[in-house]
């Protein structure tokens, strides 16, 4: 899914963005914003299904916030920034894909380059690296994303497997050092990819390789 209005590293030094990164939630934090947060974590199975939705930000709320910034590698604390608190809330109200024409129009094109040779480092239809293809594709509808597939990871807002997207990035761990490998989703549990040898398609739920590296995925700004 791409939505209206994209954050630029060049805005980030911004007063309204700086407060994106300002803690808002912690530990013996109270109100409405913490049961809104647990709702959300427990929608996408980090808050136990049997715990009671309150306004207290125990070690319970704390151990969930953790861990499902730790599975998408928004940091290592147990603190809610307001960045974090709409990462939460939107993995479960996505825009259904039949209105995301924009997200078809990226994975319609990515799948013109079927079969492009992939050269490390290339980043242009004679040659692609994954993260130099999913660059070059998003750029041509004006997004500029990183050059790396872990740079990419850092952008845009977490969206959980089940609500995946077409024109969503995939991120995988393909070598055990994290996040090593992006494609373009485009629907029906599938994505597109310059992998070792060309641009193809391939299942994100491959049991024989994709299915175990899957990490995490994101949808970007245009």
């Amino acid at each position: 899914m791409v939505l209206a209005g994209i954050i630029g590293s060049s805005l980030l030094s911004s007063p309204a963005l700086a407060d994106q990164t300002t803690v808002l939630l912690h530990l013996g934090s109270t109100g409405p914003s913490v049961a809104a947060l647990q709702k959300g974590l427990q929608k996408l199975g980090y808050f136990p299904a049997d715990e009671g939705i309150t306004q207290y930000y125990g070690p319970i709320t704390a151990n969930a916030v953790a861990n499902f910034k730790r599975d998408h590698h928004l940091g290592n604390t147990n603190t809610v920034t307001a960045e974090i608190l709409a990462d939460v809330k939107l993995a479960d109200k996505r825009i259904p894909a039949s209105t995301n024409t924009i997200g078809d129009r990226i994975a319609n094109l990515a799948e013109k380059y079927l079969g492009a040779p992939y050269v490390w480092g290339g980043s242009s239809p004679a040659g692609f690296d994954c993260s130099g293809f999913t660059q070059y594709v998003l750029k041509q509808f004006g997004i500029n994303i990183p050059r790396t597939a872990a740079g990419q990871a850092t952008i845009g807002t977490y969206v959980s497997e089940s609500q995946l997207q077409p024109g969503d990035l995939v991120f995988f761990n393909t070598d055990g050092s994290g996040i090593s490998h992006v494609g373009i989703y485009i629907g029906n549990g599938k994505f597109i990819s310059a992998a070792s040898s060309k641009v193809e398609i391939d299942s994100i739920h491959d049991p024989a390789y994709w299915g175990s590296r899957y990490v995490t995925s994101r949808y970007v700004s245009i």
